[in-house]
């Protein structure tokens, strides 16, 4: 069973969606991920990767989840939650999918626009690892 971590800081001011998808891979509570089209026809979650073209980003991980468990994601705009950063970075920077999967980056001008474009801004001042950030 899926533990809750506090992932989710949102007031209820935005609304936040939360969705159950398998997971591809293992998955930390936190970490930004894109959804995936298996063979089956089906969609599952896997950790957001700005080198992988055939996705973007969807969401953050609101559980710890093994590979064919259930991982339940939180996504929408506005949503304010942790998310997992791979460097130092201050308040009010936009932010992009890291070439390492599973965590985000300050945003910078790449040349593929669809998985590098910028999908959440820090809320405070932070380093790696888990940051309050919003969704954009």
């Amino acid at each position: 069973m899926a533990i809750v971590k506090g992932i989710l800081v949102n007031d209820g001011g935005a609304p936040a969606r939360i969705m159950n998808f398998e997971a591809n891979e293992a998955i930390e509570a936190g970490q930004p991920v894109s959804l995936l089209h298996a063979a089956s026809a089906d969609c599952k979650v896997q950790l957001g990767d700005s080198d992988d073209t055939t996705t973007v980003f969807m969401g953050v991980a609101l559980v710890d989840a093994a590979a064919g468990d259930m991982c339940s994601v939180i996504t929408g705009r506005g949503v304010v939650c942790h998310i997992k950063l791979g460097a130092d970075v201050n308040g009010a920077i936009p932010l992009m999918l890291d070439s390492t999967p599973g965590q985000l980056v300050a945003f910078s001008d790449g040349a593929s626009p669809v998985n590098t474009a910028p999908c959440a801004v820090t809320v405070e001042d932070g380093g790696t690892g888990l940051v309050k950030c919003m969704i954009l």
